[in-house]
């Protein structure tokens, strides 16, 4: 058995036609890291029976769970937003743009063509021994910039694992959105100069669903409560920002990005905006004066947040 480091290893995925049916990666991925897994609820017996000690164990419910941490680009990203609890919509004729809304179902479902979400076969070949991770779909999306990179943690639940066989990875070209490429505007129409870093979570609240069929495996996954923040780090000049927080303003806020080539683009909007929190202190000598805001996305009039996508990439 070859010992590998992880640059050698890769991560592949697939739509599925039946959820938890394993499909053979059409789509690599380049990631930063993951974290999938296939915990196990463990029973152990804590019968009394003259001992303080627990007297057995039965193997329990097992899900699959974990992150994929990856640089966002334009081809990548609709993947994961079908595999979400979203109402996707294609159109056009090449670039295609790909809108996604939220919906408000809880069961998550597979079905073919591209106005409906899908799960995912997810294969993660670490060293030699390739792991297939089924029926999977997104409970969170989490974006940021590092380094000026738009950066993505999707956090995954799935119903099973099996060992699959081994397969040869073909890379994408695209590349991610990167700096100079990423603007924030706040409110929407208005582009902050003043921003450098944010955080904007998209959590639905996926969990396993195990039932009574005669199996260990997850039967599929629930959506709960949904739950869209952001979160924005300023220099602090002005007390405009300040002031939508204490009169409680409903704001648009966008975040778009640009990508290459020029045709590939990014937009999310978070339709109204409620301000959690600003922050502003004096932390050192010689720091800038910056502040933190924290807003909740509800929804208002319409949807809580909406994600458009325009790519070369043609999904099916």
């Amino acid at each position: 058995m070859t010992v590998e480091v992880g640059g050698a290893g890769s991560v592949g995925f697939a739509f599925e036609s039946t959820l938890g049916t394993y499909v053979a990666p059409t789509k690599w991925i380049p990631i930063r890291s993951e974290t999938l897994a296939n915990p196990e609820d463990k029973v152990y017996r804590t019968n009394i029976r003259g001992v303080a000690d627990r007297s057995g164990a039965i193997q329990g419910y097992v899900h699959v769970e974990g992150d994929i941490v990856f640089e966002v680009s334009s081809d990548i990203l609709p993947y994961f937003m079908y595999a979400a609890r979203v109402v996707p919509v294609k159109s056009g004729a090449g670039p295609w743009t790909y809108t996604f809304t939220p919906a408000h179902v809880a069961k998550a479902t597979t079905a073919g063509g591209t106005t409906t979400r899908k799960t995912l076969s997810i294969l993660t070949q670490r060293g030699g021994n390739p792991m297939a991770y089924t029926g999977c779909s997104v409970g969170q999306l989490s974006l940021t910039v590092e380094g000026g990179v738009l950066v993505c943690t999707a956090s995954m639940v799935g119903v099973n694992e099996a060992a699959q066989s081994p397969a040869t990875p073909a890379w994408p070209t695209n590349a991610p959105f990167g700096p100079g490429k990423v603007t924030l505007e706040i409110p929407t129409s208005t582009v902050r100069g003043d921003a450098d870093t944010f955080t904007l979570v998209i959590n639905d609240n996926l969990v396993a669903a195990n039932r009574l069929n005669g199996q260990r495996f997850a039967a599929y996954q629930n959506w709960g409560e949904r739950e869209v923040t952001l979160s924005v780090e300023t220099d602090f000049d002005v007390l405009t920002d300040f002031n939508a927080f204490v009169a409680q303003t409903l704001q648009a806020i966008t975040l778009k990005a640009i990508g290459t080539p020029s045709s590939d683009e990014l937009s999310i909007v978070l339709n109204a905006g409620v301000t959690d929190s600003y922050v502003v202190n004096l932390s050192s000598l010689g720091d800038v004066n910056r502040g933190v805001i924290n807003y909740h996305g509800i929804y208002n009039t319409g949807d809580a947040y909406t994600v458009v996508c325009k790519t070369t990439e043609n999904i099916t």
